[in-house]
């Protein structure tokens, strides 16, 4: 006996104890539209009219949990919880609407952030070698001076460190060592001037020739395929200068494939350079006209487009010329047999002028 009322009791205790209290808001359906979260309730006659009690929007959503019949959302810091007597999965679907939504921003916002970190690193790529170019080609010409202005010559690096070291982390390392040029005009011997020049000028040009493609992110802007154009028409101007020093014969084709490959680029992106200004330049250098000039002007009219196109930092982008110590002083030049050839294995762009001469 005892022990049947001891059962009953039991029984009777476990009829009484409370059922669970639920949590939160009740909904009874949900949805996202618009990136954002909406819960509605049923009200009105016969509950056919569907009213939303609550908004989140998913991109301030930080975390997104189901247990059963519940729901948490945590966004902006704060835990907003739900709850339905709907028989159906009324909160599976939602969480994995939500995670997938969170998903793709996420993936978006690391792509963004690649695209802007790799369009920073090709201007600072741009920016670190322009006026380097510059004041290279400038140290070819000058050696071609029938008197060489070491003076001269020796400001054109008056700029630069002994060293250049660019480091990015979505392009290859860019050294640079400035020293034994320095050194080479410092001690006035052309041939060794004039191969270190090369040198530089070649390991600028392979950096960027070497860009991979395959690696590129072609649907932003500027991409690898934009800058190795742009840096292989610059190279070609330059070497368009140093051609008509030389007196070159064929400078007049060296000339057209710049042309070309400017039209080229035009065709492919708003990089456009006003060609005819750019040859009516070009053509002064065979008269009596300040040829610092007309290569200072040329320059300008290509790094106009430049800072349109790519906007990069203006002040590396400034018209690059070689600021004499003093003008006035003059070394004679140098027997020709004294001046660099470049070495067989040279890179340099199709159409450079690969001699330098006295």
């Amino acid at each position: 006996m005892r022990l049947k009322r001891k059962k009953s009791s039991d029984s009777a205790g476990q009829e009484k104890a409370p059922k669970k209290k639920q949590k939160g808001l009740e909904v009874a359906k949900v949805e996202v539209s618009d990136n954002t979260v909406k819960f509605f309730v049923a009200k009105g006659l016969g509950k056919k009219q569907w009213i939303v009690v609550k908004e989140i929007p998913v991109l301030d959503i930080e975390h997104i949990e189901k247990l059963e019949n519940e729901l948490t959302v945590t966004w902006k810091g704060t835990a907003d919880a739900f709850f339905t007597k709907e028989k159906t999965d009324l909160f599976g679907k939602l969480v994995d609407q939500v995670n997938t939504i969170l998903e793709d921003q996420r993936k978006t916002s690391e792509n963004n952030e690649k695209v802007s970190l790799r369009k920073s690193e090709l201007l600072g790529a741009i920016n670190a070698s322009v006026g380097i170019i510059d004041s290279s080609f400038d140290v070819l010409i000058g050696l071609q001076e029938k008197r060489i202005n070491w003076q001269r010559l020796e400001g054109c690096y008056n700029g630069f460190k002994e060293n250049l070291s660019f480091t990015a982390q979505t392009m290859p390392p860019l050294n640079l060592d400035f020293s034994k040029i320095s050194s080479a005009i410092k001690s006035q011997i052309p041939k060794e001037a004039s191969n270190e020049a090369f040198s530089i000028l070649e390991a600028v040009y392979g950096y960027f020739n070497g860009l991979n493609l395959d690696e590129d992110l072609k649907e932003d802007h500027p991409n690898f395929h934009d800058v190795k154009a742009v840096i292989l028409a610059y190279f070609m101007l330059n070497d368009v200068f140093l051609g008509k020093v030389v007196g070159d014969k064929e400078n007049s084709e060296e000339v057209s494939q710049l042309e070309g490959v400017l039209q080229n680029l035009a065709g492919e992106t708003n990089f456009k350079v006003n060609i005819d200004d750019l040859k009516g330049n070009i053509d002064k250098m065979g008269l009596d006209i300040d040829k610092e000039k007309v290569i200072e002007r040329s320059r300008k009219i290509f790094k106009e487009q430049l800072k349109q196109h790519l906007k990069p930092n203006d002040e590396f982008l400034t018209t690059t010329h070689c600021s004499p110590k003093n003008e006035a002083i003059t070394e004679p030049v140098a027997p020709p047999t004294d001046v660099a050839q470049p070495a067989p294995e040279a890179s340099l762009p199709p159409g450079s002028s690969p001699e330098v001469q006295a």
